[in-house]
């Protein structure tokens, strides 16, 4: 089970990694039937464990003061629809995001985490329930621990936050060796 100290310092090291700017992205844990996730709009680096979100299956806040991640549906649809998933990470990978306007999947061959090749989910809405039912599909169609969403970023996951962290740089690294 991840702690919300984890959960920050993996949001954390994600900004210092270039994944993302701001308050992009988000990443989430399970613990026990809960969802732990960032909130919507804060800046990761004045982040507080008092400014996480626990969202029941549904989706619905349990416990938070602050609104859950625009992309809460996205998390929500990937752990309803792959239970062996712990921890998503979610990104804004500029090569990734650059990478998939031309491409229809990325090979990760050169990657230690080297899977399938990471398909690009075609463009939808942030925040949408297309966005997270096309991008949660791929995943567990193509069997793979990551999707590129056209035009917004990576979707990483992973037993925990490290393997979904890991996944997400394997993708960003990947797709900056394929640009031109």
């Amino acid at each position: 089970m991840c702690s919300a100290d984890e959960l920050i310092g993996v949001a954390l090291r994600m900004l210092e990694l270039e994944l993302v700017t701001g308050s992009f992205g988000n990443v989430s844990c399970r613990r026990d039937d809960r969802i732990l996730i960032t909130p919507s709009g804060l800046d990761y680096r004045s982040m507080q464990p008092e400014d996480l979100v626990s969202l029941d299956a549904f989706g619905e806040v349990i416990e938070g003061r602050l609104m859950p991640s625009s992309e809460f549906r996205l998390h929500i649809a990937v752990y309803t629809q792959i239970p062996e998933v712990q921890a998503i990470v979610h990104t804004h990978s500029p090569c990734a995001v650059r990478c998939a306007e031309t491409v229809s999947e990325i090979s990760l061959l050169e990657e230690v985490s080297a899977g399938p090749p990471v398909p690009v989910s075609p463009f939808a809405l942030a925040g949408s329930h297309e966005l997270a039912d096309r991008a949660a599909g791929l995943l567990v169609e193509r069997r793979t621990k990551a999707v590129i969403l056209q035009g917004h970023g990576v979707v990483g996951v992973g037993q925990d936050l490290e393997e979904a962290l890991a996944v997400c740089l394997a993708v960003e690294r990947a797709a900056a060796r394929a640009l031109p």
